[in-house]
C-alpha cells in the first residue's frame, strides 16, 4: 500500500507526528512518501492510497504560510478517490484549535478528496510517549479505514483497538509485525518457518 506523508512543521511538534506515523507505516510494510507540504504538487496525492496531511495553525486561527500554494491549487484538481487523514498539533486550550486543519480539508471535502473522519490534534506541550502512543494508534485505524479490507474485518479490529481488555494483545501483535514486515514472503530468517504473507495482511 502507497501512503503519502506531507507536513509543515515550525516549532518540530507536527514534524516528529510525521515520523511517527511514517515509521508506524513502514513498520506494517506501507511504502511510504514523505514531504514537506510546501514542495508538494497537489495532484500527486492522486498517485496514493492514503494520504496524511499534517499542519500547525498559524496565529491560533490562520494556515501556515506553507501550505497557501498547496490550499490555492486545490481547486484545479478533482479528488474524487482521494482518501486524506489530517493530523496536527497546537493549543487545544483555544475555542478553534488546529483550526488550519478544518480549513484544509473542508476544501479538500469540496473538491471530491474522502476525509478520515478522526482528526489527531495534540497538544503543542505533549509528551514524546504520549505523542508516540497517540500517533500510532491513528495511524492503525487510518490505515484500516484507507484499505481495500472487508469491512467485518475493520470494524472488529477497531473494536480492539479501543478496548483496553485488547491492549496487551495488540501491542504484542505490534511486536510481531515489526519482527516479522510484511514485505516478506517465504522461510523466516528467525524461526525457519514459512509465513503466508496474505494471513498477515489480514490484520
Amino acid at each position: 500500500m502507497k501512503v503519502f506523508i506531507g507536513y509543515v512543521s515550525l516549532s518540530g511538534n507536527t514534524e516528529k507526528m510525521a515520523i511517527h506515523i511514517k515509521n508506524r507505516m513502514k513498520a506494517v510494510g506501507c511504502e511510504v512518501y514523505m514531504e514537506r507540504l510546501d514542495t508538494v504538487e497537489v495532484d500527486a496525492l492522486k498517485d496514493f492510497d492514503l494520504a496524511f496531511i499534517g499542519l500547525y495553525t498559524w496565529n491560533l486561527e490562520d494556515l501556515p504560510y506553507e501550505a497557501n500554494e498547496f490550499y490555492e491549487e486545490i481547486d484545479q484538481v478533482d479528488f474524487t478517490g482521494v482518501k486524506v487523514a489530517f493530523f496536527g498539533a497546537g493549543d487545544l486550550t483555544h475555542s478553534k484549535p488546529c483550526a488550519a486543519i478544518d480549513i484544509l480539508s473542508d476544501k479538500m471535502k469540496r473538491f471530491g478528496c474522502n476525509v478520515y473522519d478522526r482528526v489527531l490534534k495534540i497538544h503543542h506541550e505533549s509528551s514524546t510517549y504520549e505523542q508516540l502512543r497517540k500517533c500510532e494508534d491513528f495511524a492503525e485505524h487510518a490505515l484500516l479505514w484507507g484499505s481495500n479490507r472487508k469491512k467485518w474485518r475493520f470494524f472488529m479490529w477497531d473494536r480492539m483497538l479501543g478496548s483496553p481488555k485488547y491492549q496487551k494483545s495488540i501491542f504484542l501483535l505490534r511486536r510481531v509485525l515489526d519482527d516479522y514486515p510484511i514485505k516478506c514472503k517465504g522461510r523466516s530468517k528467525k524461526r525457519g518457518t514459512y509465513t503466508r504473507t496474505s494471513e498477515i495482511r489480514d490484520f
